[in-house]
């Protein structure tokens, strides 16, 4: 059964009772509460009991400056149910319950916050889908859809990104496995503002007749003149309640100007009037928009997207939910006394502000994860530091204690976690710089486990199915559930068959541990040959093979057409070719694959830097566990660079469409951040077999960024030049038959694949070529100096009890490498015998920086005068000291590409001491 109702039910409490009185006693698996002001307590005592009785997890999401509750009131938000708040540039305004079980969904979508009120006293209008057993409903997918995107449209922490995304999931699943039914009732379909405003998807007029209410409509009357124009109504009713609406005489007199059949109607006072309308008739059918916009310009307007994740300036844009509905009853009542819109008086504005200004901190939630609290801002005043305050006593005053500070520079930070119990009254604080003291709403500290739907025993991390690269390829549910599998996994703790680790954390799993997380056939493409011989496992029952989603499939005459038009020969090892209707997917689904590890190797880097800044990169005593953010796993991250190989080669990409280099571009930065040195402990090293099917693997994709451009010289392509230089040491390494499995058949004219030739021609071009770091180490050792090369810098080996003549000798050899090896500055560090005073230097002739203690010089040292006989006895007139010292130092940063403040914190480890 499949249906959509308008207005059956006062409240989301009724569906959650009707769903205790289920025949078939089946469980609530989700429970998802989205609104603008929230009653936790209200929420506490008639809502999340039954859903959590019923075995669903619970998730309740509000604007972040819009609760009812007092903290020391709440008593489940984070021990019972995961609880937070969303901001963006206006209010955060969508009215949503969703009630998710097995085969069955209740989506409730109106005007109705989450308080007693919204849920109880007010005339709000509710459109409710309904479907049972295998029936779906096309407003489940477009809700899906809004779910998946809206994490990139406001700010939100990334566990409420997770689970937003994964609810999405489960809506698509449900959705896309269902046959095609009938469904009872209303036409209804869900609109949104993330990226168009809903006054534009409202269907241009004439109409015969507009009604119109909400309990706020525009003082200025600018969104009434705004549909009055776009509907061209032949007669317009707005409804109002002298006591409850907002509203302003003269503004709606503006709007209306001119209009023969305008009126108000006073509707009646016996309770308040919360629903939101828009309706028209033309001829005899009624049409509808109900859900969360008010009569606004922020509601109707204007679009979330225009100000992405609440960082945008100008005007509100609020973020809004709707139901667009055909064939509908009128709304609006007849009753009650009208009034010609010019003879409308008086005005409710004033003292009625609504939302008022935002706040200047907001915190958008707190979770345990491990040992550590994680934190997360929003919006923060700038240039000021903001203390993590954290209460077990409900937020009662006299209970507050700082646990930590966030600099000025981040909006997140990970804290030490004493045996603070979940659901903790959490508040971020800081002062201005006119001494007023800002404080954040409270949040409740979220553990996932206290939280997790009851019943729930798997907590082993793996794949929560069996995958085939088929499905990822023609299936957009398997591919975004295994994107959300993945991105779980990627730290992949393997565990054996009775769910007991394998390994411990930082050691790479074995290529049999990685087969029993990912499943024999991702393994096979994450791995290659290495997988090819190991034993068989005991056969476990067949994967369930996911139905193609409707919005990917292409009908039999389009594929017939295609295959005229584009012959491949069948290749055994050539991917099926993509139909076109998943192209376009498969293509987003990897780019966003692809950025996100890069973005998250580059996160690690960053870490890394600030660690070794500090002279500790291992962690200090009282660092926290797993705060410090690291790039993907080999498996994780080898399997996504093989399936976009294999994309690749089925023909994602048009012909002529060349974005595909800068998606490789990021695989190969996250594939270089996995092979680093520092990846793995000393005594764990990477095994030899993983590392050469990295270097393989690597090697592969840089030979395809060749295809089309140069990757040195002058006329080298810059993201092929720039993977060349970070991956070239891994190119000469490169065992071509550890990628056997990667070189590809183009099943689609002008797939980019590489060859074996391809790949073997470029490991000679890369040895036949130094390898400025092998020469300069040699260099180095000639001169019995040794060094590592660490955030650019040549960090010198042992104490020297004259640093600066250590220093001055190791910057000489480097810059005289022959055949131009070093062409740039170079930059190198000494560490003084006993005191452990360093002294570093950055030379580029005829500039040389020098750095003693917290001392800066700059120096000129012109041919035939070299840093090392400059510096022989004593040290040479300086040029500059101090502040112009520091700035002579940016120009040599700019040519070796140099970020300064990782350079500083590499070498201060104190970011609060740089001044630059």
């Amino acid at each position: 059964m499949t249906a959509a109702v308008h207005t059956e039910f006062a409240s989301p409490v009724s569906l959650l009772r009707a769903w205790q009185e289920r025949p078939d006693k089946a469980p609530l698996r989700e429970f998802l509460v989205l609104g603008f002001t929230t009653d936790l307590p209200f929420l506490e005592a008639v809502a999340v009991p039954v859903a959590r009785a019923l075995g669903a997890r619970v998730a309740i999401l509000g604007d972040a400056g819009h609760a009812l509750h007092e903290a020391v009131d709440v008593r489940q938000a984070g021990r019972g149910y995961l609880h937070g708040v969303a901001s963006c540039h206006g209010a955060f305004h969508p009215k949503l319950a969703l009630l998710l079980g097995d085969d069955a969904c209740r989506a409730a979508i109106g005007s109705g916050n989450p308080t007693q009120s919204g849920w109880g006293t007010n005339d709000e209008l509710w459109t409710v889908v309904a479907t049972d057993g295998t029936a779906s409903h096309p407003l489940l997918a477009d809700l899906a859809d809004w779910l998946e995107e809206l994490p990139d449209a406001v700010a939100m922490t990334p566990w409420w990104e997770e689970h937003l995304r994964h609810v999405a999931g489960l809506l698509t699943e449900l959705h896309c496995e269902a046959p095609a039914l009938d469904a009872e009732g209303t036409d209804v379909r869900l609109v949104h503002n993330l990226h168009l405003p809903l006054l534009d998807q409202l269907p241009a007029g004439p109409v015969d007749e507009l009604r119109l209410y909400a309990p706020f409509v525009d003082p200025s009357g600018e969104m009434l003149r705004l549909l009055r124009e776009r509907l061209s109504p032949a007669d317009v009713t707005l409804g109002l309640q002298r006591r409850w609406s907002s509203y302003d005489a003269e503004g709606v007199r503006r709007a209306f100007t001119g209009h023969p059949a305008a009126r108000v109607r006073e509707l009646a006072e016996t309770r308040m009037r919360h629903g939101k309308l828009i309706e028209w008739r033309t001829g005899d059918r009624w049409y509808a928009l109900t859900g969360s916009p008010n009569l606004t310009r922020a509601a109707l307007s204007r679009a979330v997207g225009d100000a992405p994740r609440g960082t945008g300036n100008g005007p509100a844009r609020n973020c809004e939910l709707a139901v667009l509905a055909s064939g509908t009853d009128p709304l609006l009542p007849d009753e009650g006394p009208a009034t010609p819109a010019p003879e409308l008086t008086g005005s409710t504005v004033a003292g009625r502000s609504g939302a008022g200004t935002a706040s200047a901190l907001v915190l958008l939630g707190v979770r345990a994860d491990g040992p550590a609290l994680e934190a997360v801002l929003g919006r923060r005043p700038e240039g000021v530091e903001v203390s993590v305050e954290l209460s077990s006593d409900g937020g009662a005053p006299g209970s507050w204690a700082t646990i930590g500070r966030i600099p000025v520079d981040r909006h997140t930070g990970a804290f030490p976690l004493a045996v603070t119990a979940p659901g903790a009254a959490v508040r971020a604080t800081c002062q201005l710089a006119d001494g007023t003291y800002v404080e954040s709403a409270v949040a409740f500290l979220y553990s996932a486990d206290h939280c997790a739907p009851r019943g729930a025993t798997d907590t082993v991390p793996r794949l929560s199915g069996g995958y085939a690269v088929d499905d990822l390829f023609g299936d957009s549910v398997a591919a975004r559930r295994f994107e959300q599998d993945i991105a779980r996994l990627r730290e992949l703790v393997v565990t054996d068959a009775a769910g007991r680790p394998t390994s411990t954390a930082g050691v790479p799993p074995t290529v049999a541990d990685c087969r029993r997380t990912l499943g024999a056939e991702l393994t096979e493409v994450a791995f290659g040959p290495l997988a090819m011989d190991l034993p068989q496992l005991p056969q476990a029952p067949a994967a369930q093979r996911w139905q193609i989603s409707e919005y990917l499939s292409v009908d039999d005459e389009e594929e017939a057409a295609e295959a005229s038009f584009d012959t491949v020969t069948e290749v055994e090892d050539a991917p099926s070719a993509l139909p076109d209707g998943a192209r376009a997917y498969s293509r987003r689904w990897m780019s966003r694959l692809a950025r996100r590890l890069a973005s998250e190797a580059e996160a690690a880097d960053k870490a890394a830097a600030e660690a070794a800044g500090k002279g500790r990169p291992d962690l200090a005593d009282n660092e926290v566990p797993g705060a410090r953010p690291r790039p993907w796993s080999l498996p994780t991250t080898l399997l996504v660079a093989a399936l976009h190989l294999q994309l690749l080669a089925a023909g994602a990409w048009d012909e002529n469409d060349y974005s595909w280099r800068a998606v490789t571009a990021d695989l190969l930065r996250a594939l270089t951040a996995v092979a680093a040195a520092d990846r793995w402990p000393a005594d764990e090293d990477l095994p030899a077999e993983q590392g050469e099917r990295l270097d393989a693997v690597i090697a592969v994709h840089i030979s395809l960024l060749g295809l089309h451009g140069e990757i040195e010289g002058p006329e080298a392509e810059p993201v092929a030049a720039t993977a060349w230089r970070m991956s070239r040491t891994a190119v000469a390494r490169a065992q071509p038959d550890r990628a056997a499995d990667l070189y590809l058949q183009a099943s689609r004219r002008g797939a980019p694949v590489a060859t074996k030739a391809d790949v073997e021609a470029l490991g000679k071009r890369a040895r036949a070529v130094p390898d400025p770091i092998v020469e300069a180490h040699r260099a180095l050792a000639v001169a019995h100096l040794s060094a590592s090369y660490e955030a650019g810098v040549w960090e010198l080996a042992g104490e020297f009890s004259n640093p600066q003549a250590a220093c001055a000798k190791a910057v000489t050899v480097l810059a005289a490498l022959p055949d131009g090896l070093w062409p740039g500055p170079v930059l190198a560090r000494a560490r003084g015998q006993g005191t452990r005073v360093p002294c570093f230097m950055a030379w580029h002739r005829p500039v040389l920086v020098r750095q003693r203690g917290t001392q800066w010089t700059s120096f000129r040292v012109p041919a035939p005068a070299t840093p090392s006989t400059a510096f022989q006895s004593g040290a040479p007139r300086p040029a500059a000291q101090g502040e112009q010292a520091r700035r002579d130092l940016g120009p040599l940063l700019t040519a070796t590409d140099l970020d300064p403040l990782q350079l500083f914190l590499h070498l201060s480890g104190n970011p609060s001491h740089l001044d630059m």
